[in-house]
């Protein structure tokens, strides 16, 4: 817990340090000089994932039914993570209206955490990202239908990284007030940050309402293993409070190896890390988070 609270907080400083003036100039040279760098090593896009490229560079979020993506192994990844959200909708709440489950639960189940290495989506996410990438893995959680709005509850734009991709899959059928991913296009992102004068940090109903009508904020409504992927640096988001039905959802999320921000990192064992070490050629493991000395 302790820890929890000083890296915040590190991470705080190391936010508003990035924001004054002088600081974000260089930064943003820098930022620029190394996507330069890094795009004649780019890999070869798969045609067949242009279109998704395309509405994550303009909109900044997409939806579709996760089996439209094409990937291997996607069918044992469902099965398991229907598995774990049979677990968490068993685990008493304990007070908390957003339980997870043990992140070292999700790693007795490899397949999940293998299903976001695979070569394909990684060429896209190098691409959309311009950058080395860094996966994070998996973070399966409950959103308790309670109408309260707390934590990520809130609009905001995440801070970790210049760009970054997540997918988000819903576990079962989100439907209006089921607690949807909600956000704003990046277009509109662009401009309610300008008014709201927005720096970082999460921003109110009241205050959002006061410069942007709810009627312009998009409700990602859909059914079980759909997959909303986003960019959650470049938008405003947040899960919408479920006032009716509670929401189940995974969330996978890769950075470039220089984030800004120090992003939590899914825990591998050593022997979970023998199992991926032993499944995955060079390119995957240069993606995997650098492991701290045993």
């Amino acid at each position: 817990m302790k820890g929890d609270v000083l890296g915040r907080a590190a991470n705080k400083l190391k936010r508003e340090f990035y924001r004054l003036p002088a600081i974000r100039v260089v930064r943003g040279y820098e930022y620029h000089q190394a996507l330069e760098a890094h795009a004649l090593r780019l890999p070869p896009l798969n045609p067949v994932d242009l279109p998704l490229y395309q509405a994550l560079r303009a909109e900044g979020a997409y939806i579709t039914p996760v089996v439209s993506l094409g990937l291997p192994n996607t069918d044992v990844m469902l099965a398991a993570c229907d598995k774990l959200a049979g677990e968490l909708r068993a685990m008493p709440l304990e007070g908390q209206n957003a339980p997870r489950l043990p992140l070292h639960r999700l790693m007795d189940f490899p397949e999940i955490y293998m299903w976001g290495l695979d070569r394909r989506l990684l060429d896209f996410i190098e691409n959309y990202v311009g950058l080395p990438i860094r996966y994070h893995g998996a973070d399966i959680r409950r959103e308790v239908a309670d109408g309260k709005v707390n934590d990520v509850r809130q609009w905001h734009i995440d801070a970790e990284d210049q760009r970054m991709f997540k997918i988000i899959l819903y576990l079962n059928d989100v439907e209006v007030g089921g607690g949807p991913f909600q956000y704003l296009p990046r277009a509109l992102t662009i401009e309610t940050a300008r008014r709201l004068h927005y720096g970082s940090g999460f921003v109110t109903d009241e205050a959002m309402s006061a410069v942007l009508p709810p009627s312009e904020w998009i409700e990602c409504l859909a059914k079980a293993h759909s997959a909303v992927m986003a960019d959650t640096c470049k938008i405003f988001h947040r899960a919408q409070p479920p006032r009716t039905r509670d929401r189940y959802s995974i969330t996978f999320s890769w950075t470039s190896t220089s984030a800004v921000k120090a992003y939590p990192t899914m825990p591998i064992s050593d022997e979970a890390f023998s199992y991926i070490h032993a499944h995955t050629d060079e390119r995957q493991r240069a993606c995997l988070p650098v492991r701290a000395p045993s």
